[in-house]
Order: C-alpha cells, then structure tokens, then sequence
C-alpha cells in the first residue's frame, strides 16, 4: 500500500462489518489522528467495547525506517493522549517490505528519532494478513494496559475524592 489513502481503504474493507469507522479531516484540529474507529471485543461472548485512534503513515525508503514520519503536533497529542489511554496507534505502511508495522501511539518519541528501523513493531503484517489481526492485537493490549492502570490505582478512594469524578453532584454543588 502506497499511500494513507489506500491503507484506509483496505482497513475499512475488510474491518467495516467489525469496527465503525471516522475518517478524520486534517483541518480538524492539528495532530488527531487519521481515523478514529469503535468496536466490540471479542466478537462473541462477553464484549468490551474498544475505541481506537489510527495515525496512517507510509516509509517510501527502500530501507525501513521511521524518523521523521510525524509532525510535531503529531507527536504533542499522541503523547499526551496515551497518558490516559492506550488506544492509539501508528499503522506504518512499508510498501519495499510488503509489510504494515503497528506501533502504540506511547512510543511515538522513539519512532520519530528512529533513523536506523530498528524499534520494535508491536505486531507486524505482511500484505496479504486480514486486518482484523489488528483489531485483535489493539483490543486484547487495551484491556491489559487498562486491567495494570485499574491495580496500581486501586487504593481505596476518600469520599471527597469520588465526588470528583461525579458531574451530576459537581452541578448540584453549583446551584
């Protein structure tokens, strides 16, 4: 695939009976990724719902490699978004390869400096693997990155502490 365009079509082809999918306008705001999507995983049995941020990206080097793919307003949301979820991604298409190398929008320092190709992918995809592999692998990584957040802040929560996280009381508190 050798360009966004094409990756999002075939992404969307083959996941649209999946995920609902939004293609996202550039003028939109500065550094939002290509595509937003929402499913529901797994696909039978108890479901969890899964949101997911894509950004696309195409290497046209004939080696690999990921330095300077992004913008900085790229790089500023990704970063501050995956402080708090760890659903975004970096679909980089490789077209010399055949391949899509998948990484989670927390590492997006390390690809931008990355002249050599050498960060690791979380998962990797020849051309000719289903896209729904990716779904997969994005939803199973959410739900265990959520499960380690929810144990490290599990200690028991003060009264005046939930009332934080409660807009109803916060607008009864206001009146």
């Amino acid at each position: 695939m050798k360009t966004e365009a094409e990756i999002w079509k075939r992404l969307k082809r083959e996941t649209d009976r999946l995920a609902h999918w939004t293609r996202i306008e550039a003028r939109v705001g500065a550094g939002i990724p290509d595509i937003n999507g929402a499913y529901q995983w797994p696909p039978t049995g108890q479901q969890s719902p899964i949101e997911i941020w894509v950004e696309l990206k195409v290497c046209t080097t004939k080696t690999y490699k990921t330095a300077g793919l992004w913008r900085p307003a790229q790089i500023a949301w990704q970063t501050a978004r995956s402080r708090v979820s760890p659903c975004v991604w970096n679909m980089v298409s490789h077209p010399e390869s055949q391949s899509l190398r998948i990484y989670n929008g927390s590492r997006i320092t390390d690809l931008w400096d990355d002249a050599t190709g050498k960060a690791e992918p979380d998962q990797t995809l020849s051309y000719s693997d289903p896209l729904a592999m990716f779904l997969d692998m994005a939803a199973a990584r959410a739900s265990d990155l959520i499960r380690a957040m929810h144990q490290t802040h599990s200690s028991p929560a003060r009264a005046s502490d939930s009332r934080a996280f409660d807009p109803i009381a916060d607008a009864h508190t206001r009146m």
